[in-house]
């Protein structure tokens, strides 16, 4: 089972980032480590939420295609994705949609109305929680 392990100025940069754009969805890519049963995250790329949406994200692709090209330039694998739901900090219906064309990444949720944090994998059509980790 895979464990995602966040440095805690990297959950309150993102915590930070959802309530200053709060109710629209908060968004951002993880770089990091990937190991076959551990993903460190060592680097938050912030993004703007093209859609402006309280329900849905989404992030120019020129924005990501670049932070992605960064980060394997300086050594580090794409993680996943991290965004803010007005829910609880689950996969919403469009979200599992969408982690299909992710492939493996992970999906890191934030409650806005909790606080919570959530994730998740999609891994052989089904969706499994990952177990967080804070350092």
């Amino acid at each position: 089972m895979l464990i995602l392990r966040l440095r805690r100025h990297h959950v309150d940069l993102l915590k930070q980032e959802a309530e200053k754009v709060h109710p629209v969805e908060a968004c951002a890519l993880l770089f990091g480590k990937l190991s076959q049963n551990e993903a460190v995250v060592e680097k938050v790329e912030l993004a703007p939420n093209e859609l402006q949406s309280t329900v849905r994200f989404e992030m120019d692709p020129e924005n990501v295609a670049a932070a992605i090209t960064e980060a394997e330039e300086e050594g580090l694998d794409f993680i996943g994705l991290f965004h803010s739901h007005p829910a609880p900090a689950a996969p919403s219906p469009i979200d599992l949609k969408y982690m299909k064309l992710w492939g493996d990444a992970l999906w890191l949720i934030l409650s806005s109305i909790d606080g919570n944090l959530a994730a998740y994998q999609l891994s052989d059509g089904t969706v499994k929680e990952v177990t967080i980790r804070m350092e």
